[in-house]
């Protein structure tokens, strides 16, 4: 029996609004854009306050990973996710579009760190990875609260008291929406951590050892392929092999800032910035 009433299903869905011809705005687009705005606002600030950097230098290495990851969310959802659609249209890999997977546009943002980190050489790869991480928790909470809207992470059924009034009339876990919620805990966490300055690589630890056994356990929880959930392979799905090296990831990075001292913070002075000499 329910604790409370199954949440409805359009309780946090608004528009389609639309613009102009077919363009409309969504809750689902709308959501992430905010989550891009304040992920390089916060980024931005917190690199000129804390590692000399100016918003501009960080918000050139995010768009690398905003494009890369976009473009790799879609090619990795759709060759792991829906291969069968890859068979029947080889094209759908360059409709990026569509579908998307959250890790698989992280792949593709540590990709374009690598591509940013060989184009630019003179930057301090390490604080960038840093400042990444850091700026990915706001971005992924709004993306996480745009599935949430849309319910596009169906579970099991279930009498839990955050499950949600599904459209056939059971009463199912949205996985989108406990993700977001675990995602406002993950970015309190890392922006009490923030306060006082740490050793660089300490918000990659932190996140990536906070998120990925919670990403594991509640994929438990997905319908079946035959239901139209997730594709498993040996019984797992795609992102839960990933959350287990995502986990040694942020392990990694604990072992590696374990005795490091806390960074040194350098404030960004746009007067001190050098000038072209003519």
């Amino acid at each position: 029996m329910s604790l409370l009433a199954a949440i409805p299903y359009d309780l946090f869905m608004f528009g389609p609004w639309e613009i102009v011809g077919p363009l409309k705005i969504q809750s689902f687009g709308l959501l992430v854009a905010t989550g891009l705005l304040l992920a390089f606002t916060m980024a931005s600030r917190r690199g000129e306050r804390e590692f000399a950097l100016s918003g501009e230098e960080f918000q050139n290495f995010g768009m690398y990973l905003v494009v890369i990851g976009w473009i790799f969310s879609h090619v990795f959802n759709v060759l792991f996710y829906e291969p069968e659609k890859v068979l029947e249209d080889p094209l759908i890999l360059f409709k990026v579009w569509g579908s998307i997977s959250s890790y698989g546009g992280f792949i593709g943002g540590i990709m374009a760190a690598f591509i940013y980190k060989w184009r630019h050489p003179e930057r301090n790869f390490a604080e960038m990875v840093d400042l990444a991480a850091y700026a990915l928790t706001f971005a992924w909470m709004f993306g996480r609260f745009g599935c949430a809207s849309v319910h596009d992470h169906p579970g099991s059924v279930t009498d839990f008291f955050l499950g949600v009034q599904w459209t056939d009339g059971t009463i199912r876990h949205d996985l989108g929406l406990y993700e977001a919620i675990w995602w406002i805990f993950i970015v309190v966490a890392v922006l009490i951590a923030d306060r006082k300055p740490k050793p660089v690589g300490f918000f990659p630890a932190l996140i990536a050892t906070m998120y990925a056994p919670a990403r594991f356990f509640l994929d438990f929880l997905r319908v079946p392929p035959e239901a139209g959930g997730d594709a498993r392979y040996f019984d797992l799905t795609p992102a839960q092999y990933l959350s287990v090296v995502l986990l040694g990831v942020g392990i990694y990075f604990w072992v590696k800032i374990k005795d490091a001292p806390p960074a040194v913070w350098r404030e960004y002075k746009p007067d001190s910035a050098p000038t072209d000499s003519k």
